[in-house]
């Protein structure tokens, strides 16, 4: 886990401002955290679905994993342009969140093949989604201050699909209105060649209710649509 959060912290945006002066654009790839996610795997533990699995190979060792487990990352594309030394309009597309949640239900344990191998058994439930995003905002540079806000309407498509026990997933989609907005703290004299800054997003939507088309096994409710990312953005 200390390792992941490590990760987490230096994983950077990487933003390249375009010409003409005044206009702007940037991309980045950062760790995501709430929406979706979250509300599976507390779904998932509710019903079930998170408990530890062993695994024993006598060739190879033993292995061990934890359920409810699964991240997200978010990959956006951002540009816009300046009004005024203060004002700008932006524009945000991409994807807020990408992530594949996994639970596990134990159901016993087996000695495999002649005792070589050995293991927890039970039922596997995977559920993959992604969230597009669509975002036209309004943003405000602060005059005492290198910090920067900005705001706008959104529109969110999410796209999932749940798999039982490694079995083809079924897929829906679900388009849902919202707001999204992002702060910005430049390191040092923004008009130097390289930057460095803090970048955060937040999305805002109505939580949605998921749907599966397996009659048994993990059945997902409503999904909590609030989300954000934050990393380091090198700009240039």
């Amino acid at each position: 886990m200390k390792k992941l959060f490590s990760a987490i912290l230096v994983i950077i945006n990487l933003n390249c401002f375009a010409q003409p002066k005044n206009w702007f654009v940037s991309f980045s790839i950062d760790p995501a955290f709430g929406g979706p996610s979250a509300s599976l795997k507390s779904q998932m533990k509710a019903q079930g679905y998170g408990d530890h699995a062993e695994s024993t190979f006598n060739l190879f060792g033993s292995g061990s994993a934890s359920y409810p487990r699964g991240g997200s990352i978010a990959l956006l594309a951002s540009g816009g342009k300046k009004i005024t030394d203060r004002k700008s309009i932006y524009f945000v597309a991409g994807i807020s969140e990408k992530a594949t949640i996994e639970g596990f239900h134990a159901q016993g344990w087996s000695d495999g093949f002649l005792g070589l191998f050995a293991g927890t058994y039970g039922q596997h439930v995977a559920i993959s989604y992604t969230t597009y995003q669509l975002t036209a905002g309004y943003m405000y540079s602060f005059s005492n201050s290198r910090a920067k806000l900005g705001f706008g309407p959104s529109v969110y498509i999410l796209s999932y699909g749940t798999s039982m026990d490694y079995h083809e997933k079924d897929n829906h989609t679900s388009i849902i209105p919202g707001a999204s907005f992002t702060a910005r703290l430049p390191f040092g004299k923004e008009k130097k060649l390289f930057g460095v800054e803090l970048v955060f997003e937040g999305n805002m939507a109505p939580p949605i209710q998921m749907k599966s088309d397996h009659t048994d096994g993990f059945q997902p409710k409503k999904a909590n649509m609030f989300s954000g990312n934050i990393g380091l953005a090198f700009s240039f």
